[in-house]
């Protein structure tokens, strides 16, 4: 009797222990089904969305090829009123696309480097107000762009016509002579360059071997010495080398 009541309990006992697990489980599987419902409700709702949206995305690639299709009617209309065709504008364009990646080019470069393309944007400015007299300009977007590279082109060509200047400094303090001017970087960066600093100050400058502290030289743009220039040159070595003939001539004035 006694082994069947500690049985009993055990049983008893067994069944506290698994009863809410049962239930637990009866209870997660219950909540599996309301979450499956769930989904399959949004994955149809979903579905149904994106059957809308390729419907959607099929009306506005029909609308942007008609869209497309009138824009190529209304140029090719106002061409012929203008009295051009789609090749002369598309000629135009990349034309013009060149000329704004050469301007870019040329804003990137220093002043000095500028003096030597200036006979290029020259022609490059006479070319665009040819441009600006075309037809085909009076279409905004092409007319817009002509006007502002012309700015562009006409600051750069401003910018290395501006007169450059040098204040002369002292010999003890500054070390100025033509020659340690002209080697400056911002100069020409070339010390023979010197007579063209002569050359272009000729009013002041009477001996190139004086030079005097807070005399404003004038620095003639470009990058090689003119003829002249170097006849000139020439003929100063030629007066030290016979005004001191048991020395080296110099290769720079003092």
């Amino acid at each position: 009797m006694k082994n069947i009541y500690i049985f009993s309990t055990i049983i008893f006992l067994l069944f506290l222990i698994v009863a809410p697990s049962i239930a637990q489980e009866e209870m997660t599987k219950e909540q599996w089904q309301t979450e499956m419902a769930s989904y399959k409700a949004k994955e149809a709702d979903l579905q149904s969305q994106l059957t809308q949206l390729n419907k959607d995305i099929e009306d506005l690639k029909a609308q942007s090829t008609k869209l497309d299709a009138d824009i190529l009617a209304c140029e090719d209309a106002l061409y012929a009123l203008l009295g051009v065709t789609r090749a002369d504008v598309e000629a135009f364009d990349s034309e013009l696309t060149q000329m704004e990646n050469r301007v870019s080019e040329f804003q990137r470069m220093s002043d000095a480097e500028l003096v030597n393309y200036k006979d290029e944007m020259v022609k490059m400015d006479t070319r665009l107000k040819e441009m600006a007299q075309s037809k085909i300009c009076m279409i905004p977007r092409y007319g817009d762009r002509v006007s502002a590279l012309q700015q562009k082109l006409m600051a750069l060509l401003n910018s290395i016509q501006k007169e450059k200047t040098y204040t002369v400094g002292t010999w003890a303090r500054d070390r100025d002579c033509l020659w340690n001017i002209a080697k400056k970087k911002d100069i020409y960066a070339n010390a023979w360059m010197w007579p063209k600093i002569w050359q272009g100050n000729r009013d002041m400058i009477k001996d190139p071997d004086i030079i005097k502290p807070k005399w404003v030289l004038k620095i003639p743009e470009g990058s090689e010495l003119s003829k002249e220039e170097k006849s000139a040159a020439n003929k100063y070595y030629r007066k030290k080398a016979a005004a001191e003939p048991a020395e080296v001539p110099a290769e720079q004035p003092k």
